[in-house]
């Protein structure tokens, strides 16, 4: 224990523990597409050099007749548009962009920029929150985090019914007349007292006027509400439909029956995958007699993932929808859609890991067996999508469409109008995430030198090797590299002149650290002005007696020691339980691995130590 306590310490400066929220929301309030930037409601927390993601969450248009073609989407217009960007500069409520917005976006219709939370390497804690989505400030549902090096999940990274609200609950009257007659209809007032009333319905892409909110008709991917009486509402979807909510098969004495469910909600198209959406809310069922907490199940939210590495440790990374509302003498509600999530992660993962965007079951009803009287029980919702950036990784991953509420105890009724499963969703490979590669011009207004790119790159004598192209180097005067030494504290490292001719440039940092280097450019354009680089990090290891290959390993990896000789090794597991002792005589030696779970070790030749992954 003293061992692994020694090493913790030295890998504290590169690793931050993370948990609880780790983004910020902002509203967009107006698009600049000649600016390549966005006005928001507050740019607090916004800095140069952070990455965001730009999300349209609202904005598709329905029909809105009064039958079964109610809430069929007519175009998504600019719904579920999205993109990843990097901040090159913020002025008041205008945050600018390196490369120009490459999509259309309408900020009526809620787009949000959400920041990233960027680290080096980061491990999570305590369970990593997304802010559940809000229809009225037009922020949340989305959860993203960019790691350069090793993400590790001692934790789950959960968006779960953080999506698009699933139906409010409300008490409905329970007689059925000449004011009050049993619904058929797809649109109603949910709340309205004079006419045949249905339950609210699920939240979507879509927005629906309080005139039309309440009936079985589903509004694009939001589940449909049961009619009055009593009938079941639909779940919400994704990219694939939610099931409709069971029908009323009561019979009698009341009178108010009739099979009018909620329908399930209707799946979106990602237009070649350039769209991403959150899951769809279940639509409630009608109720009358028991008040709720609740009742359709919301959606799941959106996660995106960028690491090199990820070690799972058993944890779990999900966007599931949750489920609806089960009743007893009423309608039960429908079950939130899975969400989306988006896994790009350069070198794989370690360890067990569960991904997730499963659909929300539907609620079940009991009938308690009232004589002829059986309601709708609620429809689930469907599985949501999530994105690999290669092929499925071996993990345990699941789309799953949440399965039908049922009806318990009914007792002399007509045939069973059972509620539906949601579908499941969709799992692609080989995505790559939306951003734009169109650098921006106005950015040169900004940064009047343009910056093409700016790499750092460790070389094999251990020196950090710093590359950089230009656009338009007549603009430029001379180049300062700098080296962050503590936080917000930056040294020049030296400078290199600028050439008119001349669109490459390199410098050498000779005397990098043990540890993180972070570097920038200080950019001085022939009028003086002055603009930065995106910062750049580079990993220097602590130098060390020996090197081990491959890893990640599996059953065995390759020794290579500096020195000649006898040698001890000793084997580690994260707790610091030795699990391997062995003498070495051979450099380079091959090392055959007991049997052992996948995730982390540490190798330990006399006082040095070495992380060591296996998969």
């Amino acid at each position: 224990m003293l061992f692994y306590f020694q090493f913790s310490l030295s890998t504290h400066a590169q690793t931050t523990n993370i948990s609880g929220m780790i983004n910020t929301y902002h509203s967009v309030t107006e698009i600049l597409p000649s600016k390549a930037g966005i006005k928001a409601d507050n740019t607090t927390g916004i800095t140069y050099g952070d990455l965001v993601v730009l999300v349209q969450m609202k904005g598709a248009d329905i029909i809105t007749t009064n039958n079964s073609t109610f809430g069929d989407t007519t175009s998504l217009n600019n719904a579920g548009n999205y993109e990843i960007a990097t901040v090159c500069s913020i002025s008041g409520d205008t945050v600018f962009f390196f490369n120009n917005v490459m999509n259309n976006y309408t900020p009526a219709d809620r787009v949000q920029m959400v920041k990233f939370g960027n680290y080096l390497s980061a491990d999570v804690i305590d369970t990593l929150k997304a802010l559940s989505w809000n229809n009225s400030t037009g922020k949340g549902g989305v959860l993203a985090i960019s790691v350069e090096e090793d993400l590790v999940l001692h934790a789950p990274i959960i968006a779960d019914s953080s999506g698009y609200r699933g139906a409010s609950f409300y008490l409905h009257s329970g007689t059925c007349g000449f004011f009050n007659p049993v619904g058929t209809g797809y649109v109603y007032d949910a709340t309205s007292a004079t006419s045949a009333n249905g339950a609210y319905k699920g939240e979507g892409v879509a927005d629906v006027p309080s005139t039309l909110d309440g009936a079985r008709g589903a509004p694009a991917n939001g589940g449909g509400g049961g009619n009055n009486h009593n009938n079941g509402g639909g779940g919400g979807a994704n990219l694939t439909s939610g099931g409709n909510g069971g029908g009323n098969f009561s019979t009698g004495p009341s009178g108010c029956t009739g099979n009018y469910q909620g329908i399930g909600g209707k799946p979106l198209n990602t237009w070649s995958n350039s769209k991403i959406f959150a899951g769809g809310g279940g639509g409630a069922g009608h109720a009358n007699s028991t008040v709720q907490p609740f009742a359709g199940g919301n959606g799941g939210g959106i996660i995106i993932v960028i690491a090199k590495n990820i070690i799972g440790n058993g944890y779990k990374i999900s966007a599931n929808g949750q489920n609806g509302r089960s009743t007893s003498y009423d309608g039960a509600s429908g079950g939130g859609a899975g969400g989306t999530i988006i896994m790009h992660v350069i070198n794989g993962y370690t360890g067990a890991l569960t991904i997730q965007a499963n659909g929300g079951n539907g609620g079940n009803e009991d009938d308690d067996l009232s004589a002829g009287r059986c309601y709708g029980a609620g429809g689930g919702g469907s599985g949501g999508v999530i994105y690999f950036n290669g092929s499925v990784p071996a993990i345990t991953n699941s789309v799953t469409g949440g399965t039908a509420g049922i009806n318990i105890d009914p007792n002399g009724c007509a045939a069973p109008v059972p509620a539906q499963n949601g579908t499941g969703g969709n799992i692609v490979t080989g995505y790559s995430y939306k951003a734009s590669v169109d650098p921006s011009s106005y950015c040169d207004g900004i940064l009047p030198v343009r910056l093409i790119k700016f790499i750092a790159q460790l070389t094999a004598e251990k020196k950090v090797l710093l590359t950089w192209e230009i656009a338009n180097p007549s603009e430029a005067k001379v180049f300062y590299v700098e080296r962050q030494q503590i936080p917000n504290n930056w040294v020049s490292l030296g400078f290199v002149s600028a050439n008119e001719m001349k669109l490459y440039y390199q410098y050498t940092d000779d005397t990098p650290v043990i540890g993180q280097n972070i570097y920038r450019l200080r950019i001085i354009a022939h009028d003086n002005t002055e603009s930065y680089s995106p910062i750049k990090k580079v990993i220097i290891k602590e130098k060390t007696d020996f090197e081990i290959y491959p890893n990640p390993a599996k059953n065995k990896i390759t020794l290579i020691r500096t020195k000649p000789g006898t040698a001890f090794i000793k084997l580690f597991d994260i707790s610091g339980k030795l699990i391997l002792q062995k003498q070495v005589i051979n450099n380079p030696a091959t090392i055959h691995l007991p049997g052992l779970f996948p995730g982390i070790y540490f190798i330990q030749l006399g006082e040095k130590t070495m992380k060591l992954i296996i998969q």
